[in-house]
């Protein structure tokens, strides 16, 4: 895995967090993934609004 430049991305980073409705939780040292449909992730439409270029 280090053998490419973004090999860090592979980890959990809690940079999406400002645009996602829900944010993953973080327990014990882990990142619990809800029971939702999909991928579980949910987007807050205003801050996407406000973070667009």
């Amino acid at each position: 895995m280090r053998v490419t430049e973004t090999a860090d991305w592979l980890e959990w980073r809690d940079c999406g967090n400002p645009v996602l409705a829900e944010p993953f939780e973080i327990r014990g040292g882990a990142i619990h993934i809800p029971d939702r449909p999909g991928a579980g992730i949910a987007w807050d439409e205003a801050a996407v609004k406000r973070f667009a270029i």
